[in-house]
């Protein structure tokens, strides 16, 4: 577990210095790396059970070119003082969710959700950027997970550092739940402990996850739908 953490901040480490010689050098060439197939499937398979079979998630395994999608996706909904950030955006999502083995079609979802993709988007709890974190929720995982924190304004208005944060909350609460993804995801919206007390109650919570899955599927819908074409991602910025 040590050496996998080293191993994170490297990465961390390393898409930081890329991001300070994109801001520098307009010529540099960057590129969204392939996501991981395996753990995309694995987990669009606990998300979707016995739906999965047939779906547009299952279409997907065909897809060389689901990292091209997800960029152009990013690259669309983002608001244009952020479009020149969409590589960085898009490459934190897929190392990230690599990571933790999580779907980052489905952390799209959750993005698209709670902020639709504007990096400034503010909640009525306090909740701040694209996944829409708690600044002390947010502080606490940072530190749990060794990630690079500063103030909760200037780190979660930074759509990398919130993704980072963010993904790793999703992890820490997925764990918790031992993979039930109505509770996880759920508890991401209302807290664990709401989560737990309902089901204590024999309620179930659905609304909020079943708006997260609703536009989980949407989303590959449409990358079913528009077939990614090779881009040059550094000319877009």
């Amino acid at each position: 577990m040590l050496a996998m953490k080293s191993q994170h901040v490297k990465a961390i480490a390393g898409a930081s210095l890329l991001f300070i010689l994109f801001q520098n050098f307009d010529i540099l060439q960057l590129s969204v790396k392939p996501i991981n197939q395996e753990s995309r499937t694995a987990h669009a398979k606990e998300l979707m059970g016995g739906f999965y079979k047939g779906s547009c998630a299952q279409k997907a395994e065909k897809f060389d070119d689901l990292h091209i999608s997800i960029y152009n996706r990013i690259y669309d909904s983002l608001p244009k003082p952020y479009k020149d950030k969409a590589v960085f955006i898009a490459q934190t999502l897929i190392d990230e969710s690599e990571f933790y083995d999580v779907d980052p079609v489905f952390i799209m979802a959750m993005i698209k959700t709670e902020s639709s993709f504007n990096p400034k988007a503010r909640g009525s709890f306090g909740e701040i950027g694209l996944m829409q974190i708690k600044p002390d929720t947010a502080e606490w995982i940072a530190n749990k997970e060794g990630l690079p924190w500063k103030t909760a304004v200037k780190t979660l208005e930074d759509p990398v550092q919130n993704i980072r944060i963010g993904i790793a909350y999703v992890n820490y609460l997925r764990l918790s739940f031992q993979s039930s993804p109505n509770k996880y995801v759920s508890a991401y919206n209302m807290g664990a402990r709401n989560v737990r007390r309902m089901y204590a109650s024999e309620k179930k919570p659905k609304e909020y996850s079943d708006r997260i899955m609703k536009n989980y599927k949407d989303m590959y819908s449409r990358m079913i739908r528009v077939q990614a074409k090779p881009t040059s991602l550094a000319s877009s910025n």
